[in-house]
């Protein structure tokens, strides 16, 4: 089982266990690049993932198992991520050497960098350039706790997880494939699922800054059931523009609530990584993740950062039969299957040494 990685190659098939939904999506090597074979969404049940901890193992599994049947994957073997702050990453720059030494001094380094214990977490690595005397290597550092509960709800599911990478380079994954040698500035990728919005910013060689924060769909839902005091399923259907006897209008004062939180959750980041050496202007956003899909988001980031703000098109770069997936669903989907896609493109064994 191999954590983290930034790889373009084909995959067994990328399996996106989201706190409210699972996505599965299935790649094959096509004649210029990829092609869709199958994908599939089955939403999970409100609290069966809380706080990023799978609270219902067996849930999960089934969810799982019933999304593989709806796309008709039957290959057994998944490449997986996580997300949350039970998950670190680092750029650090470190003596050129070799690659034993770099393993024995990336131990080191983890011991300056990563607040956890370095015996409860999984560490990788990876060198993302070089110079005379000195290299570039971003740390990884997930608790084992996390995997291993994720690898246990795929093993329940009759599956093998055999990679485990995090959203945010999944995230990367797709949007290098569609967007090759796009890297003349800093782009932030952030994807905002129900729970955490997951931050990328990626140029030249790779991501040089992430971090993952507690924020996403669910505060919206929970601003709109407060604000109009309504159940929490009325407020979340409501929110997806479904006839729930609830008028736009009235969501609009909760909507921008939550948006100018959003904002400020946005601002932390942004100002975490203006405190870094690698700190950029950024030239870019790109959302991805269910909430991005909420009505004047993509507006409202844009007014408020001053900075082009565009929808992720995972598929862009992926030859799809219009009977399976057609242009507009591609549109109207892609943003909720950017970490599963990126996760299609990774194979065991593909991250360069």
């Amino acid at each position: 089982m191999a954590l983290f990685g930034l790889s373009k190659k084909a995959a067994t098939f990328g399996l996106d266990i989201g706190t409210t939904s699972i996505k599965a999506i299935e790649l094959a090597p096509g004649k210029g690049g990829y092609v869709l074979k199958s994908h599939a969404m089955v939403t999970l049940p409100r609290d069966t993932i809380s706080e990023g901890s799978i609270r219902q193992p067996g849930v999960v599994s089934d969810a799982i198992r019933e999304c593989l049947a709806r796309a008709g994957i039957t290959c057994p073997t998944a490449v997986i991520s996580v997300s949350g702050r039970d998950s670190i990453v680092k750029r650090v720059s470190l003596p050129k050497a070799t690659a034993k030494e770099i393993e024995d001094a990336i131990l080191l380094e983890a011991e300056h960098h990563i607040p956890f214990a370095i015996d409860e977490v999984f560490l990788d690595y990876q060198v993302l350039g070089e110079t005379a005397n000195s290299m570039s290597v971003v740390l990884v550092a997930t608790k084992k706790l996390k995997v291993l509960e994720y690898v246990a709800a795929v093993e329940e599911a009759g599956l093998e997880a055999v990679v485990v990478d995090l959203d945010a380079f999944a995230m990367q994954n797709h949007y290098e494939l569609s967007n090759p040698g796009d890297g003349n500035e800093p782009t932030a990728l952030i994807d905002i699922g129900a729970a955490v919005m997951k931050t990328n910013v990626i140029h030249g060689d790779g991501s040089i800054f992430a971090r993952d924060v507690p924020f996403g769909g669910n505060n919206y839902t929970e601003a709109i059931a407060q604000s109009l005091n309504i159940p929490l399923d009325k407020a979340e259907a409501a929110k997806h523009g479904q006839e729930v006897g609830v008028e736009w209008d009235d969501l609009v004062p909760a909507i921008e609530s939550a948006s100018r939180e959003l904002s400020l959750e946005i601002q932390r980041t942004f100002d975490y990584f203006a405190s870094t050496p690698e700190s950029e202007r950024i030239g870019k956003i790109v959302l991805s993740g269910g909430c991005a899909k909420l009505a004047g988001l993509e507006e409202f980031l844009a007014s408020s950062w001053g900075v082009p703000v565009e929808m992720a098109r995972p598929f862009g770069a992926i030859e799809c039969e219009p009977a399976r997936l057609s242009d507009t669903e591609q549109q109207e989907v892609g943003p909720f299957f950017a970490v599963a896609v990126g996760l299609g493109l990774r194979t065991p064994g593909d991250k360069p040494k």
